[in-house]
């Protein structure tokens, strides 16, 4: 008896040793990566996720290969119940879809930054049904230790937004708001010295990126200089709202550094003020007497 007549006679043993087999060999080729390497890079998650996508393919080859027969005998006589069959595997089928959509558009790959509805992270693993992301806090664009597993079904029906190009530098906004004294006309000029002078040791370094990202992407993009906008509220008191591209590694400690600044300034502002305020009492005062 030769081997291809052990395999129909043993057909389902030969599926499961497959099987065995191919899962086994995925699961080494997991631990040498991992093993390799005490924090996982892109690249090795990129491995990792190639592992998985070459394991499912060769299962499947296997599968249809030795049932193909059997399945078709089996379709053309529950022909009755495919329709329930499709409507059961419905989110099953939407997942896949979704795995097509986002691979022909070349929507994201492992390692881009990507928000999918409410949720934002790193990916660090793609399969056919789901993506797996690392969940970035989206203020100060550090890692919460959790991840977020989303299924490709939402790329069907939700906006994919690679945000990739920014990982390195963002344009970052934050509003401080005051009691509407304290103001001289000149304080745009002098809060945005000040500002400039935090951010010097990367500004040269910002203005290259953000050259680069509008050659890029093709979009007018903000200049990377820091700028510093007042306005008023329900309340009329005034906001000040400071705008700077910085590294994103360095919104939150920049944030801290600026607000110091911020107050430092309006504090001085105000003593100035309280100063001339009583010099001029003190004037009316002795013209009086």
């Amino acid at each position: 008896m030769g081997f291809w007549d052990w395999v129909e006679i043993n057909r389902a043993l030969f599926t499961l040793i497959v099987v065995a087999g191919v899962l086994g060999l995925r699961q080494l080729g997991i631990i040498l990566i991992r093993r390799s390497t005490d924090i996982l890079s892109p690249e090795h998650r990129r491995r990792i996720s190639t592992i998985h996508h070459a394991s499912i393919a060769a299962i499947f080859v296997v599968l249809v290969s030795l049932w193909l027969p059997q399945l078709h005998e089996f379709a053309l006589s529950i022909t009755a119940i495919a329709v329930a069959i499709v409507i059961a595997t419905k989110e099953l089928l939407l997942c896949l879809l979704g795995t097509l959509l986002s691979r022909s558009a070349n929507a994201f790959v492992i390692g881009d930054w990507i928000s999918v509805q409410s949720q934002f992270g790193e990916v660090i693993e793609k399969n056919l049904l789901s993506t797996q992301l690392q969940e970035i806090e989206p203020r100060g664009y550090t890692c919460t230790g959790r991840t977020v597993v989303v299924p490709n079904s939402l790329f069907l029906s939700s906006s994919v937004i690679n945000q990739n190009f920014l990982r390195r530098y963002q344009f970052h906004s934050f509003s401080i708001t005051i009691e509407p004294d304290a103001f001289p006309i000149d304080a745009e000029d002098k809060l945005e010295a000040r500002i400039l002078a935090l951010t010097a040791p990367f500004a040269e370094t910002a203005q290259r990126y953000n050259a680069m990202l509008e050659k890029r992407t093709g979009i007018d993009i903000p200049d990377a200089r820091p700028s510093v906008e007042f306005s008023t509220n329900e309340l009329a008191k005034i906001v000040t709202t400071i705008t700077v591209f910085c590294p994103t590694d360095r919104i939150n400690s920049l944030e801290k550094e600026m607000v110091r600044e911020f107050f430092d300034w309006y504090r001085t502002g105000r003593r100035n003020e309280d100063d001339a305020r009583a010099t001029s009492l003190e004037r009316a005062r002795t013209r009086s007497v």
